[in-house]
């Protein structure tokens, strides 16, 4: 059970697919409320709290979400009080901590900070500025800048920042077209009572599981300013190979249970491109034993996706197009 302990109230001052018209255009300030879950980082939550209180748009509530730390984090944050509210809870993970912020939170707008990264000051206000002029956007994210664990320039990259397909949709289903991803965006408050929150049983890619849900009524929109510092270090998620390939285990399961009916037609070839990526990872952990297991397993999964005629099909379709391109490329070599 969560505990709230109030360390503050609101900080006031100064594609292709069905879209959902926003009455937001008429709020001019909304409240943005900011949720940051962490876990055992006491000597970085603070960075990020700092970054959230310099930002030059001041109508903002700061939720901290402790995630059952065992250091000193709220002893760090107990300076804070009167500006943000921390709330604990046993160690859950961080989709439950997420969920858990947004429930104590009031905004119109919601943005998500992990507590080793930090934002640039004028981060919020761009966003809202986004929001308000084009009310069929549900969810505003801008470009990120790679900080080392000091904060100096980093030169590293976690995920794809690239969209390769014309409907936004497509690309959610086998890759984050998000760099830095929840760090980096602001979405409606009306878009999460709309489809829900975090998947509490998934704490790797649950972020492209809320995305896909999101893009399927609403505009996304890109501010290509780098705006958020995104700390690269050993416990990042997408540095961790075998965490990398339960997360699209996982998206596979879910692509299969809940392919909405208009994107039917991409299942499978996204699953093989899912597939694709499993098997690169558990190459490179030095596991490919797993990713036979993996498969092996699926024929007893409802649907059983992997005896599908569908599946083939397209697994032969992609393998012929990739061998075509590799010719080609080879001719144009010599």
């Amino acid at each position: 059970m969560a505990r709230s302990s109030c360390l503050g109230k609101a900080r006031s001052g100064r594609s292709e697919t069905k879209q959902h018209k926003s009455i937001f255009v008429k709020r001019i300030e909304p409240l943005v409320s900011v949720i940051i879950p962490t876990y055992n980082r006491a000597e970085l939550v603070a960075q990020a709290v700092e970054s959230v209180l310099n930002q030059t748009y001041r109508k903002i509530e700061i939720i901290v979400v402790d995630d059952g730390s065992t250091d000193n984090t709220r002893e760090v944050l107990r300076k804070y009080q009167g500006e943000v509210k921390y709330i604990y809870q046993q160690r859950s993970e961080r989709s439950k901590a997420r969920n858990e912020g947004f429930r104590h939170s009031k905004g119109d707008c919601i943005a998500f900070l992990d507590s080793d990264d930090v934002w640039l000051p004028t981060k919020i206000e761009k966003q809202v500025e986004v929001l308000n002029e084009q009310p069929d956007v549900g969810l505003v994210y801008t470009g990120v800048q790679f900080i080392d664990t000091n904060g100096g320039p980093c030169a590293g990259k976690l995920c794809w920042d690239e969209p390769v397909r014309k409907v936004l949709y497509e690309d959610l289903m086998t890759h984050n077209v998000i760099t830095g991803s929840l760090s980096a965006i602001m979405v409606r408050r009306e878009c999460l009572d709309r489809v829900g929150l975090f998947d509490e049983t998934m704490n790797i890619c649950e972020d492209l599981d809320l995305y896909r849900r999101i893009a399927r009524y609403y505009k996304f929109h890109k501010i290509d300013v780098r705006l958020v510092k995104i700390r690269i270090h050993g416990e990042n998620t997408q540095r961790n190979p075998s965490a990398m390939a339960k997360g699209w285990e996982s998206t596979i399961r879910k692509i299969l249970e809940y392919t909405p009916p208009e994107f039917e037609y991409y299942k499978y070839e996204a699953i093989v491109k899912l597939l694709s990526k499993i098997a690169a990872v558990y190459k490179l952990d030095g596991r490919p034993h797993s990713f036979c297991a993996f498969c092996a397993k699926s024929a007893l999964y409802r649907p059983n996706w992997i005896l599908r005629r569908r599946f083939w099909y397209d697994l032969l379709k992609l393998t012929a197009r990739k061998y075509l391109i590799q010719r080609t490329n080879r001719r144009q070599h010599f």
